[in-house]
């Protein structure tokens, strides 16, 4: 069932088998006047409502006022606006400008530019105490520990990709991600499939709010799907672009797995995220992590065509035919890693189910367990099951539906579903209720142009999939 509900110039916005999509063409400002016109009423519900409820989430975190946590996100915004890159700015003066067409006044184009830094300060003070936003451009010691009530410490994604004689069939590159967060008030609501038919570059899809230009990645015309994880460091700062900035600009312009590798370590960059970026057409994959000073690449292992990654940095020398930078040892003080100066005291440290503060670290074992059992059969079924499982690899449990982990580190399964938390806001005062799951999952044969999307629950997964192709909706 097809509902087309509002239309402007070249833009549409839809709802189709339940998924919201709003589809946009044309120059960066073109683009932005059509999303912000056409989103109008979402986003004036919407954005202020949710910087708001991520103030809460970081003033709980980090055990400042309400007041101070907003005044840290308007320094953070200070700090990253001058590395917004050109087109993505004037994207978002065209959300401004169309939301002014459409007689909305508020948000203006400074909360906008906020508001598309939100995820971004969020990994930040996921773990603070290193980046000091009133004294931007002062590079602080990293003093350690995760104050609060560590919620946004199970904030993480994962992903993983296939082709060849791993994925079976026609040896088609298939592309899994979850995208997992937390369901501020409104956020489950305004979950929006992007398809971008851009000027000046490759069309692509990916998955936004209204008033966001992006937020963690999609696939393009060219066979690109990529995808990102909280993969923290402890080179972190918003002096920086930040991860839907990139993530849109990769979309736009990469065609191969080196290009991609190029936008995302020649720009400047905020926070520590792995880049999972798969090539349909070249039949290839590899993981970019990457820190505000660091980036490493980490391919497949020998003889695989399959790579996966999670929310724990994998790019330790000798691990999974990983040479390079050990970016594990930027991680460990941020996860209070007990040993790493070996691969067996590293991942018995990661196993540790006292261990609060690493998140999901389960995931990444398990993705193993479950490519090597599909091997040779990952088609959008088994693809659709190894998204939606709930298997401790470390326990052995089967974590039941809509039943909370018991922490970062313990039951805490590819499919997300962390414990329910309680904030409160200032100014005015309410108090609410949030908890981080799985937001929406994707499956996608690049190259072919179809994919399937989960965004109809929390976690997605239990919403069931529905199947799109961009070739057609472009």
């Amino acid at each position: 069932m097809n509902s087309v509900k509002r239309s402007h110039d070249r833009g549409i916005f839809s709802i189709k088998k339940n998924v919201k999509i709003l589809k946009v063409e044309g120059s960066p400002h073109m683009r932005g006047f059509q999303h912000g016109y056409l989103l109008a009423p979402e986003i004036k519900k919407l954005v202020h409502g949710v910087l708001d409820g991520a103030a809460a989430v970081i003033a709980k975190t980090i055990h400042c006022t309400f007041r101070e946590a907003k005044e840290r996100m308007d320094l953070g915004l200070k700090a990253a606006e001058p590395f917004f890159p050109a087109d993505i700015k004037e994207e978002i003066k065209g959300i401004s400008s169309g939301l002014l067409k459409a007689g909305v006044t508020e948000p203006d184009f400074r909360t906008l530019l906020l508001w598309n830094t939100m995820y971004d300060q969020w990994c930040i003070y996921a773990h603070p105490k290193h980046w000091d936003p009133f004294n931007p451009g002062i590079k602080a010691e990293y003093k350690g520990g995760m104050p609060g009530t560590r919620v946004l410490g199970g904030t993480g994604c994962s992903s993983f990709s296939a082709w060849g004689e791993a994925a079976g069939g026609d040896g088609s590159l298939i592309f899994g991600k979850n995208m997992d967060n937390l369901n501020l008030p409104g956020v489950t609501d305004n979950r929006i499939l992007l398809i971008v038919n851009p000027d000046d570059g490759y069309s692509h899809a990916c998955m936004t709010h209204p008033g966001m230009a992006g937020i963690d990645g999609g696939f393009n015309e060219k066979g690109i799907s990529m995808m990102t994880q909280f993969n923290p460091s402890i080179h972190e700062t918003m002096e920086g672009c930040g991860i839907g900035t990139l993530s849109r600009t990769l979309l736009k312009s990469a065609e191969s797995i080196t290009e991609a590798h190029e936008i995302l370590t020649k720009n400047p960059r905020c926070t520590g995220i792995a880049y999972h970026v798969a090539d349909a057409k070249a039949l290839g994959a590899a993981v970019i992590e990457v820190s505000s000073e660091k980036a490493t690449i980490r391919l497949p292992e020998k003889n695989s065509s399959c790579l996966w990654t999670s929310n724990h940095s994998n790019s330790y020398p000798g691990w999974i035919n990983y040479s390079g930078y050990n970016m594990v040892n930027d991680q460990a003080p941020v996860y209070e890693l007990e040993s790493f100066s070996t691969i067996a005291e590293w991942q018995n440290s990661l196993r540790n189910p006292e261990n609060l503060y690493v998140a999901a670290p389960s995931r990444f074992g398990r993705y193993r367990t479950l490519l090597n059992e599909y091997r040779g059969n990952i088609g959008i079924d088994n693809a659709i099951a190894i998204l939606g499982d709930r298997l401790d690899a470390y326990s052995g449990e089967v974590r039941a539906k809509y039943t909370p982990s018991t922490s970062n580190n313990v039951l805490a399964t590819i499919c997300a579903f962390y414990p329910e938390d309680k904030f409160f806001e200032d100014e005015p005062a309410r108090a609410f209720t949030a908890h981080v799951a799985n937001l929406w999952s994707l499956v996608i044969y690049p190259e072919k142009g179809d994919f399937w999307i989960a965004a109809n629950d929390f976690p997605a997964q239990y919403g069931g999939y529905e199947h799109f192709n961009l070739f057609e909706e472009l």
